[in-house]
C-alpha cells in the first residue's frame, strides 16, 4: 500500500478517556439480552455450506468437532439441497453473511419455517425470493434425510460447554452502550450466537419484524481450542469481534439509507485502497465505508470502557494496517459527536459531518498517492 510516511503518525494519538461499568439489568436478562447459545440454525446452515464447498465454511480450527461433521455428513454430499446451495454460491454469490441471514430468518429446527415472509428484500437480496422458498424446502428434507437432529443430540454436552464458557465474555459487554451511542432503542434483542465450525469466522445479522421490533445477532466463531479439546473464549479475544458485529446492524442500515451522499468520496477512497480491501473480502466501496464507520465505532467503545486506551490504540494500528488510513481522524469526529449529543440526538443525524469528513480526506488523499519525479 503506497502512503506517504508522514501518515504513520496517525498511529499515535491521545484522547481523554474515561472508564464506565455498566451493569446488566432484569429486563436485558429476561429476552433483550439472552444468555450465549449455539443456536442449531446457524450449526445447520454452517453445515450445509461446508459440504457445498464454500471457503469461508470450511475453517477446520476445531478439528474434532469439523471430523464429526464430515463423518456425520460427507455422505450427503449428492443431497439436492447441496447442489442447490453450491448454485446459489456460484450464481448469486450466497456466501459470507447471506448463509447467516437466511439462517436467522427461519424458525429453530425441525420446522425451519420463515419467521417473516420472504421477499425480494428478505431473507438477503442475493437469495431472492424464489430461490429462498426453494431452499427452505430443501432444506427441511435434508434435515430429516440427513439425520441432523441426531448430529445435533450427541453433541448436546459440548454446545452447553461452549455456552457456559462464553459467559464471562457476555458478562463483560456494556450492551447499553449500543442505545446510547446511537441515540436509538429499538424493541427486539441482542443475541450472541456461538458457531463451532465458524473457525474464525464473525457474522453480524439483523432480523427486522413488522412493527419495528429487531433482533440482532453477533454470530461469533470458535478459533481457540484447550488442551482438553474444547473451546475456549476469553474477554480480549472476543468481545472487540462482538461490538463489531453489533454495530453492524446499526451502520449498514444507516450507510445505505445515505448511500448517495457516501457515493463520491467512498469511490474515491476504495479506488486507493482497493488491493488491501479486496484481500478482506471487502469488494465493493459501501462495504468498506460499512466497516470503516463500523471499526471506528469499537475504537469509540474502547475509549470509553478502557482507563489506560492501551486496547483503543491497537484496534487503531490494526485497522490502519488494513488499509483504513483515515481512521484517526475518523474516530476523533464521533468524539465530538459523542460531545455535542444536544445538537446531533442520533448518529444518522451526525452523518452530514462525516460526509464533510470522508470529503476533505478524499481529496487530501488525492494527492498523497501522487509520485513526483
Amino acid at each position: 500500500m503506497k502512503k506517504n510516511i508522514v501518515f504513520i503518525s496517525l498511529l499515535f494519538f491521545s484522547i481523554q478517556m474515561f472508564g464506565q461499568e455498566t451493569k446488566k439489568t432484569e429486563a436485558d436478562l429476561s429476552g433483550h439480552y439472552p444468555l450465549p447459545t449455539v443456536d442449531k440454525r446457524v450449526e445447520l446452515l454452517s453445515i450445509v455450506f461446508r459440504l457445498a464447498g464454500n471457503f469461508e465454511y470450511n475453517d477446520d480450527v476445531y478439528r474434532s468437532y469439523v471430523s464429526d461433521i464430515h463423518s456425520h455428513f460427507d455422505q450427503y454430499k449428492d443431497h439436492p439441497l447441496i447442489a442447490f446451495a453450491t448454485k446459489m454460491r456460484n450464481k448469486n454469490g450466497v456466501s459470507f453473511d447471506a448463509v447467516q441471514a437466511m439462517a436467522i430468518h427461519l424458525e429453530q429446527p425441525p420446522a425451519l419455517n420463515p419467521v417473516i415472509p420472504f421477499s425480494a428484500e428478505v431473507p438477503e437480496k442475493r437469495w431472492g425470493k424464489e430461490n429462498a422458498d426453494k431452499f427452505v424446502e430443501l432444506l427441511k428434507q435434508f434435515y430429516t434425510d440427513a439425520r441432523c437432529e441426531e448430529f445435533f443430540a450427541k453433541h448436546d454436552g459440548l454446545y452447553k460447554t461452549a455456552q457456559e464458557r462464553y459467559i464471562p465474555v457476555y458478562n463483560a459487554l456494556d450492551v447499553h452502550w449500543f442505545g446510547q451511542y446511537y441515540g436509538v432503542q429499538p424493541e427486539g434483542s441482542r443475541n450472541i450466537v456461538i458457531g463451532l465450525g465458524l473457525g474464525g469466522g464473525n457474522f453480524g445479522a439483523k432480523v427486522n419484524f413488522p412493527g419495528g421490533k429487531e433482533d440482532t445477532y453477533a454470530i461469533m466463531g470458535t478459533w481457540s481450542i484447550d488442551s482438553t479439546g474444547n473451546p475456549v473464549y476469553t474477554v480480549g479475544n472476543n468481545l472487540p469481534t462482538i461490538i463489531h458485529e453489533f454495530n453492524h446492524s446499526s451502520v449498514n442500515p444507516l450507510t445505505k439509507k445515505h448511500e448517495n451522499e457516501f457515493e463520491q468520496p467512498g469511490k474515491k477512497l476504495f479506488d486507493q485502497v482497493k488491493s488491501e480491501m479486496e484481500n478482506q473480502y471487502y469488494k465493493s466501496w459501501q462495504t468498506m465505508m460499512n466497516e470503516s464507520l463500523v471499526r471506528a465505532s469499537v475504537i469509540r467503545y474502547l475509549l470509553k470502557h478502557d482507563p489506560d486506551g492501551k486496547e483503543a490504540r491497537n484496534q487503531l494500528k490494526s485497522d490502519f494496517s488494513r488499509g483504513f488510513f483515515w481512521m484517526k481522524g475518523l474516530v476523533e469526529s464521533l468524539g465530538v459527536y459523542e460531545k455535542n449529543r444536544d445538537k446531533y440526538p442520533t448518529l444518522e443525524s451526525y452523518l452530514p459531518v462525516l460526509v464533510d469528513f470522508y470529503n476533505g480526506v478524499a481529496r487530501e488523499s488525492a494527492s498523497m498517492f501522487e509520485i513526483k519525479n
